[in-house]
């Protein structure tokens, strides 16, 4: 293999995406896939005959650094933007809820990303839908920058919100959220079987 390097990803040279969208000022994301198992024994048997598959459960947590509405106006000397939504989970919902699509929001990978910030409204979790989580490998070209999917969170939603503000660093917004699947570049998940979901 001379003259191949190795290219890995670093999270310099990756970026996040919700729903088509990047998540603007994003430090870190990480997920974990979970299969319970269950060793059925039978009488006589001190060794269990086989270790049987239970549940297939995705959880994961996305940091985002967090900024105040309109910042962006004042610090450049402009009036304030009412409409200038600060960098949170708000800045990702289709509009402030007075159109349907705002409401309802559409599928995962449409124009909208389905009420995200609903994920943490009271009064709306039933009108939030599920989104995707990508996480993209920056390809820098002659032209442009390409990126290419690595990993793939399909159907997610927000289950948690921790804040941390310190003296002496930046407001960091964590999120937890859950999946239905996890894909990767080497393969893709699909569904255990049929059962009464809506097809």
């Amino acid at each position: 293999m001379a003259g191949s390097q190795p290219f890995f990803l670093t999270g310099s040279n990756a970026v996040i995406v919700l729903n088509s969208r990047p998540v603007a000022y994003a430090t870190d994301i990480s997920y974990s896939v979970d299969v319970r198992h269950a060793k059925p024994r039978v009488l006589g048997r001190f060794e269990v005959e086989t270790v049987q598959p239970l549940s297939y459960d995705v959880i994961g947590t996305l940091t985002i650094i967090r900024y105040a509405r309109g910042l962006k106006d004042i610090i450049a000397g402009a009036p304030a933007d009412a409409d200038q939504a600060g960098n949170g989970i708000g800045s990702f919902s289709a509009s402030n809820g007075t159109t349907i699509t705002g409401v309802l929001g559409l599928p995962s990978g449409g124009q909208y990303d389905g009420g995200t910030a609903d994920n943490f409204n009271p009064g709306r979790f039933f009108q939030s839908k599920m989104f995707d989580i990508e996480i993209r490998q920056k390809l820098n070209n002659a032209e442009k920058v390409d990126t290419k999917i690595v990993f793939r969170l399909r159907d997610c939603r927000f289950t948690s919100l921790d804040f941390k503000l310190s003296k002496r660093g930046l407001p960091m917004q964590t999120m937890g959220f859950a999946a239905r699947y996890a894909d990767d570049d080497t393969y893709l998940a699909s569904k255990s079987g049929v059962g009464q979901e809506l097809t």
